[in-house]
């Protein structure tokens, strides 16, 4: 055994005592503090705003007069961000503080509502709920940021009819390399507007995002179905998600390479019998939601019920997807659930911010956490090759359609393409896994015309790179915009030297 610390031997080996016994109750005082957040929520005013901004333009101000030769980015840890890489490009930038977290307005009226990009989907949700609407694309993660799912991706099981996270905000605001505030919209700035989702902060800090907002309804009514071979889930999925009348959401988890199970979901307010039907998946004690899942395919039956929107859109984040099983793999047994599972989950920031350099190697290793996404047509080609390559069960499938047009990131026909993200999160069953593997898989994404999520960054060259995604519009953008000796390119801060 190498020379490891105890420490370091201790969390490498038995994590599962160092998450139950101190990282749950740190947890618990984050969960505390959330609420308290929530509370001052309706007093965060345009004033506020615009203080805030004020801040940004002056740090910006200052960055320009002392140090122009250091490119800028934002100044949030790493240990904050959900992905598990560590962003070493904030070592050599100029970090710009940028803390704006809250809900600047609802309007009722434009159905929209406008954010700051550090509000996360966890406080974001419920207000909204409450105040009897929603967005079209809710993700599943609660420490999700709106800003993250701009400049990154955002898509989840309703993206098959309302496409991207991105597609549905309707305006961006953003303080330029030379401190100026600009807006752009469909209408105005529309360049500036395309180019944003997926640019990574690259042409601007962005400051508020406005969003749709559709009626929510009490419950998500959710059909389960097994299906045997990846044939049928590809025929299958492509007719459920050309039903836009009656699936709101579509999802499907594959559990191994012949066998999953397809989720067609609609909103619906129920009658007065649906009570009996209702599966509160969100209470602490209720099992994980890919082991009730399961429970379908193991019993080989159909099976239908009601959960709780705010529950549904959660589904994944008691479990981190099933990410937690790795790190307490007894964690979904009933006395667990029942005593502990009201602390869960252990917070990813937390989990990455104890990490030591051992843990950060083992998962380099032995872990792999990566989405792709893929025209639908490609589902059974692709899960056919990650068995090979990772074989890693379960397999997350969510249906998205792609728009044309000329962004980063875009259907690369003239009309609209269905794709499908597939999420491969744990440890790969295969005898080796390494970097070589990790370049393969991406470089057969990309021969099937197919996009790469970057939150854990890519072994692509910067030619490969920008084969994948369109960057015409972008460069001319940046120019426009003064960028190129003020923001870092976006592949300087995806590419693996960057992330590690």
């Amino acid at each position: 055994m190498r020379s490891e610390s105890l420490l370091e031997y201790v969390l490498v080996n038995y994590r599962w005592v160092f998450v139950v016994f101190f990282l749950l109750p740190c947890t618990v005082l984050g969960k505390i503090w959330s609420i308290f957040e929530k509370s001052l929520w309706s007093r965060h005013t345009g004033l506020e705003h615009e203080k805030n901004l004020s801040h940004i333009q002056r740090q910006i101000k200052h960055r320009n007069e002392h140090a122009p030769d250091r490119v800028m980015c934002t100044a949030r840890p790493s240990w904050r961000s959900m992905t598990i890489a560590d962003m070493v490009y904030k070592k050599y930038m100029y970090n710009i503080d940028v803390q704006l977290d809250g809900i600047v307005s609802i309007n009722a009226k434009n159905q929209t509502v406008r954010v700051e990009p550090g509000i996360t989907m966890g406080r974001l949700i419920p207000i909204l709920i409450e105040s009897g609407w929603t967005v079209p694309v809710a993700l599943d993660m609660e420490d999700l940021t709106i800003g993250g799912l701009v400049m990154g991706i955002g898509l989840e099981s309703s993206s098959h009819k309302f496409g991207l996270f991105h597609e549905t905000c309707t305006r961006y605001e953003l303080i330029t390399a030379n401190g100026d505030l600009i807006i752009c919209s469909k209408s105005v700035n529309a360049d500036i507007f395309e180019s944003v989702p997926y640019s990574y902060g690259t042409l601007g800090f962005l400051t508020a995002v406005d969003i749709k907002l559709i009626p929510a309804k009490k419950y998500v009514k959710l059909k389960y179905r097994p299906i045997r071979t990846l044939e049928k889930m590809e025929s299958r999925l492509i007719v459920e998600t050309s039903d836009l009348e009656h699936n709101d959401f579509v999802e499907l988890l594959i559990y191994n390479k012949d066998e999953g199970v397809l989720m067609t979901g609609k909103m619906t307010d129920g009658n007065r019998d649906t009570e009996k039907y209702v599966n509160r998946i969100g209470r602490f004690y209720k099992p994980w939601f890919f082991k009730h899942v399961e429970s379908f395919l193991i019993t080989w039956k159909i099976g239908e019920e009601y959960i709780p929107l705010k529950d549904y859109y959660f589904r994944h984040n008691k479990s981190l997807f099933w990410e937690i099983q790795d790190i307490i793999p007894f964690g979904n047994h009933p006395v667990f659930r029942y005593l502990l599972g009201w602390l869960m989950p252990a917070k990813v920031a937390l989990l990455k911010l104890t990490q030591t350099d051992t843990i950060k190697q083992l998962y380099a290793k032995h872990h792999c956490i990566d989405d792709f996404i893929l025209p639908i047509s490609c589902l059974k080609k692709s899960v056919q090759k990650f068995h090979t390559m990772l074989n890693i069960y379960p397999i997350w499938v969510c249906p998205a359609v792609l728009r044309p047009g000329k962004g980063l990131m875009h259907s690369p026909a003239t009309v609209d393409n269905m794709y499908i993200d597939i999420g491969l999160y744990g440890e790969p069953k295969v005898i080796e896994y390494n970097s070589t593997i990790v370049r393969d898989i991406e470089i057969f994404v990309l021969k099937l015309k197919g996009f790469k999520m970057m939150y854990v960054g890519t072994y692509l060259n910067i030619h490969e790179f920008k084969t994948m995604f369109d960057h015409r519009l972008y460069d001319r953008v940046r120019h426009h915009l003064g960028c190129e000796s003020n923001f870092p390119e976006v592949y300087d801060k995806v590419n693996r030297n960057a992330r590690i």
